[in-house]
């Protein structure tokens, strides 16, 4: 069995959505080569760009005017991916759309991780989202 990629990090990303783009292409090339089969592989970056995305839109207010930290890791028994502002938590803008799907961020990570804490605090917010591993078959 190939041993998994090292640990992943990009700090100081600026929040504005070609960064998170580009974040989000890098962090799918290292969940496959950590060998996640495609379906959790979406999963993984489905929940990670939308911790990025909410950040753009709540910590600074879609200014982007702030920095993303993100630090992912393959344990033994899990990945994990760990996304830090350095902002202030804003209250969204109300859609006036009758359909929308603005405000269910914090769903959609809870649906496609195995677990999602969130922690925000004076010094910004920390998402913290974990998948558990299970054995590959040969």
């Amino acid at each position: 069995m190939d041993e998994p990629p090292g640990p992943f990090r990009c700090h100081g990303v600026e929040a504005v959505p070609e960064a998170l783009r580009r974040l989000r292409h890098d962090l799918t090339a290292w969940v496959l080569a950590a060998g996640v089969d495609e379906a959790r592989t979406q999963d993984i970056v489905l929940a990670s760009y939308e911790a990025l995305a909410n950040v753009a839109d709540h910590a600074y207010d879609g200014t982007g005017s702030g920095v993303v930290d993100l630090d992912a890791a393959v344990h033994p028994d899990r990945i994990e991916v760990v996304i830090s502002d350095h902002g202030r938590w804003r209250t969204p803008v109300v859609d006036p759309r009758p359909v929308s799907l603005r405000g269910r961020g914090l769903l959609l990570l809870r649906a496609s991780a195995d677990r999602a804490d969130i922690a925000s605090g004076e010094s910004g917010t920390v998402v913290t989202l974990v998948w558990d591993r299970t054995p590959v078959r040969p």
